[in-house]
Parts: structure tokens; C-alpha cells; sequence
């Protein structure tokens, strides 16, 4: 949910019409942070290969952090659990 407002962020920033507005700084800064890992480590590959290439790097960064993020709660959720049941 957070990498397409963050692309066209940092996009209109690139561009130089992003204006002044915090929220829309702040979501062009998280845009450095939500294209790794393709953007960030395989950058020729994913900046020569055209558009569809460059949203199916996206694409693949928001899987990635999607399955970071369920692993994180996951393992949150199997601490809780073990906490619980040591009482």
C-alpha cells in the first residue's frame, strides 16, 4: 500500500513538482527505503528494461515485504503464545 504513493512521490519529486507538503516529502524519502532489494541491487537491469520491467521490480519488493512482514508477525505471534503458556 505504501509503494505506489511512495513512487509517485518520489517521481513528482524527481520532476520537481512535488511541492512543499510534509506528507508527500516523507512518502518520496520511503520510496529509497520500499525499492530495495531490486531497485536498489539490480538497478541496470531494472532501469534499462522499460516500464513493465521497472513495475514488476516493484512488484517484486512488495512480495518480499509482504512475506517479511508475515514472518514478522508470525514469530511475534508464536513468542506470545509461548509467553502464555510458560504462566
Amino acid at each position: 500500500m505504501l509503494t505506489i504513493p511512495s513512487f509517485f512521490a518520489a517521481w513528482a519529486e524527481d520532476e520537481g513538482t512535488l511541492g512543499s507538503n510534509f506528507i508527500w516529502r516523507l512518502f518520496a524519502k520511503l520510496f529509497l527505503i520500499l525499492r530495495f532489494p531490486t531497485h536498489t541491487l539490480l538497478w541496470n537491469i531494472f532501469s534499462n528494461g522499460g516500464f513493465l520491467v521497472y513495475l514488476a521490480g516493484l512488484l517484486i519488493n512488495c512480495l518480499f515485504y509482504a512475506f517479511l512482514f508475515e514472518r514478522f508477525i508470525s514469530f511475534a505471534n508464536n513468542q506470545l503464545k509461548k509467553k502464555g503458556n510458560s504462566k
